[in-house]
C-alpha cells in the first residue's frame, strides 16, 4: 500500500508537470503564431495538439518506465526467473544439482532468508532433510519428518502451499496447532508441498524475505510453479538413478555370471584331467596288484627250496662241505628274498582298489610299507630315516591303501625336498591321550616351504616342482583322503629350517 501510494503521488505530479508544459507551450505558440492568418484555423489547432501529443506520449512513457524500475529496484522479473530455472531443472538428473540450482534460485534471486528442502523415500513414510541454505542451516539439518507428523498429513491431504500468517487465523481447528508448532521447528513461513502425480516427492520451506515485506500473490505463482518444476526434477532424478543402477547391477552380474562361467569351465577341465590321472594311477594300481600277485608264487617257492638246501647243507658234516662261502650266500639270497616278499606284500596291501573305510588300520604298518616301496628312491643317497614309532599305537578306523597313498606321498615329497644335501627325514607316531587322536609327523631338514605358498600347497594343480616333475595334487588328494578319515593334515611350522607335516587321525573305537 506504501509503494502504491507513493506511486500514485509521483505519477499525479508528474501529470501536472506535463499540463502545465502544455498550457505553457500553447501560450508561447498563440504569441509566436498571432500575427500569421492560419493561426485561426481549427485545422491549425489540431494539427498542432497532434504534434504536442506525439512529443508528450513518449515522454510521458519513458518517464514513467524510469519511476517504474525505481520503485522497483531489487525485485526480479518472475516470467525470466520461471523460464530461467524451469530449462535448467529439467536438466538436471541429480538430486545435489537440483538442491543447489533450488537454493541459489531461492535465496539469491528472491531474497529469503532461509530456504530447505526435504524428500520424501519411495515408500512415503516420511521426509528427510536433504539441503538447506541461510539463516537457520544448521538448526533443521538433523530433522526427520515421518508420515505421522501433522505436517507431512496436512500436506498430503491439502496439496497446496501452507502459509503460515494463514494458519494463525485457523489456530482454533482441530489439528492446525500441531502444524503450526511443525512449522515453527522448521523455521518455515511457507511450506511448498513438490507434488508429482498426486504423490508426494517432498517439500520446500521458505523462510521470511530479508526485506521484512510479505508474499505477494505473484510470488506465490512463482513458488507453485518452482515446487512443480523441482517435483518433475526429483522424479526424472530418481528415474535415472535407478536405470543407472540397473545398468551397473546388469554390468556387475554380467562379469559375475561370466567369471562363475570361466571358473566352472577350468573346474571342469581341471576335474577332466584329474579323472584322467586317477583311471591311469588306477590301471597301474591294478597292474601292479597283479604282477605282485604273480611275483608272490614264485617267491614263495624259491624261497623254500633256498632255506630247505640251507638246512641240507647244515646237516653235512664238515670234512663233506665244499665250500663254507657257499651256505652264507643262501643265506644272504633267503634274506633278500624275504625282502622281496616284503615288497610284494606292501605292494599288494597299498594297491587294493577297495573303498571302504571301515577296516582297522595300524599307522606303523602304513609307514613301514610305504618305507619298503620307497627303499630304491633313497638308498643311494645320503639320507638318514629316524623312526619313532609308538609300539603301543592304537588302530584307526580307514582304508589301508588310501592312508598308504598319505604315507608315500609324504615321505616322498621329503626324499626330493633334501636332494643335493645330507638328507634327514623324521618319521614318529604318537598317540594323543588329550584329544584320543593317532599323531604321525613327517619333518625334513630340506628348504621348507616359504610363507607365501603356505596357504596353497593344498589346492589342486599347485606345484612348486619345475614343469614335468610334479602335477600339484599329491597334497592335494592327501587333504582329500585324510579328510575322509575325520582326520587333518596340517602344514606346521618345523623347529629347523625344512617342512613339518603332520595328520591327526580319531582312533578306532572298542
Amino acid at each position: 500500500m506504501g509503494i502504491l501510494i507513493k506511486k500514485s503521488l509521483v505519477y499525479s505530479l508528474i501529470t501536472a508537470l506535463l499540463t502545465c508544459i502544455y498550457a505553457l507551450i500553447i501560450l508561447f505558440a498563440n504569441r509566436l503564431f498571432t500575427d500569421f492568418d492560419f493561426s485561426d484555423s481549427i485545422f491549425f489547432h489540431l494539427l498542432f495538439f497532434l504534434l504536442i501529443a506525439f512529443a508528450i506520449g513518449p515522454l510521458k512513457a519513458k518517464i514513467q518506465g524510469v519511476i517504474d524500475n525505481i520503485f522497483s529496484k531489487g525485485k526480479y522479473d518472475y516470467q525470466k526467473t520461471i523460464k530461467d530455472v524451469s530449462r535448467m531443472i529439467a536438466s538436471v538428473l541429480n538430486l545435489d544439482g537440483i538442491a543447489k540450482l533450488l537454493m541459489d534460485t531461492v535465496v539469491n534471486v528472491m531474497k529469503v532468508d532461509y530456504c530447505g528442502l526435504f524428500l520424501c523415500d519411495l515408500s512415503e513414510s516420511g521426509c528427510k532433510h536433504f539441503a538447506a541454505r541461510g539463516k537457520y542451516c544448521n538448526f533443521v539439518s538433523s530433522i526427520s519428518m515421518t508420515g505421522s507428523d501433522f505436517l507431512i498429513q496436512y500436506v498430503k491431504r491439502e496439496k497446496q502451499p501452507i502459509i503460515r500468517k494463514k494458519l494463525l487465523h485457523r489456530s482454533g481447528e482441530p489439528d492446525i496447532q500441531d502444524v503450526l508448532s511443525d512449522m515453527e521447528r522448521l523455521y518455515a513461513q511457507i511450506v511448498l508441498p513438490m507434488i508429482f502425480e498426486k504423490r508426494l516427492n517432498g517439500f520446500i520451506v521458505l523462510g521470511e524475505k530479508l526485506s521484512g515485506d510479505l508474499f505477494t500473490p505473484e510470488d506465490m505463482d512463482l513458488f507453485e510453479t518452482l515446487a512443480s518444476q523441482c517435483a518433475l526434477a526429483v522424479e526424472n532424478a530418481h528415474s535415472y538413478k535407478l536405470i543407472d543402477d540397473l545398468n551397473k547391477n546388469l554390468e556387475k552380474k554380467v562379469k559375475e555370471r561370466t567369471f562363475a562361467l570361466q571358473e566352472a569351465l577350468s573346474e571342469k577341465e581341471r576335474t577332466q584331467e584329474q579323472l584322467i590321472r586317477s583311471e591311469s594311477l588306477a590301471a597301474i594300481g591294478q597292474l601292479v596288484a597283479g604282477t605282485a600277485h604273480e611275483l608272490n608264487n614264485p617267491l614263495a617257492s624259491v624261497t623254500s627250496l633256498v632255506q630247505s638246501t640251507i638246512e641240507d647243507l647244515s646237516q653235512l658234516d664238515d670234512s663233506k662241505l665244499l665250500d663254507q662261502y657257499l651256505i652264507d650266500d643262501l643265506r644272504f639270497a633267503d634274506k633278500e628274498l624275504g625282502r622281496a616278499k616284503s615288497i610284494v606284500a606292501s605292494l599288494l596291501g597299498l594297491s587294493r582298489q577297495t573303498q571302504t573305510y571301515e577296516e582297522a588300520v595300524n599307522l606303523n604298518s602304513v609307514i613301514q610299507d610305504a618305507l619298503r616301496i620307497l627303499y630304491n628312491q633313497y638308498k643311494e643317497r645320503d639320507i638318514e630315516i629316524l623312526e619313532n614309532y609308538d609300539p603301543d599305537l592304537p588302530d584307526v578306523r580307514g582304508n589301508f591303501a588310501n592312508l598308504g597313498q598319505v604315507a608315500m606321498n609324504i615321505i616322498k615329497n621329503g626324499i626330493q625336498a633334501v636332494e643335493g644335501k645330507k638328507g634327514l627325514i623324521s618319521l614318529t607316531t604318537r598317540f594323543d591321550n588329550d584329544t584320543k587322536q593317532v599323531v604321525f609327523e613327517c619333518e625334513d631338514n630340506g628348504p621348507g616351504i616359504s610363507e607365501s605358498h603356505r596357504q596353497d600347497i593344498f589346492k589342486p594343480f599347485f606345484t612348486t616342482k619345475e614343469v614335468g616333475k610334479g602335477t600339484g595334487l599329491g597334497l592335494y588328494i592327501c587333504h582329500e583322503i585324510i579328510q575322509k578319515h575325520g582326520g587333518k593334515l596340517i602344514l606346521k611350522h618345523s623347529d629347523g629350517q625344512g617342512a613339518r607335516f603332520v595328520i591327526t587321525l580319531p582312533v578306532m573305537e572298542a
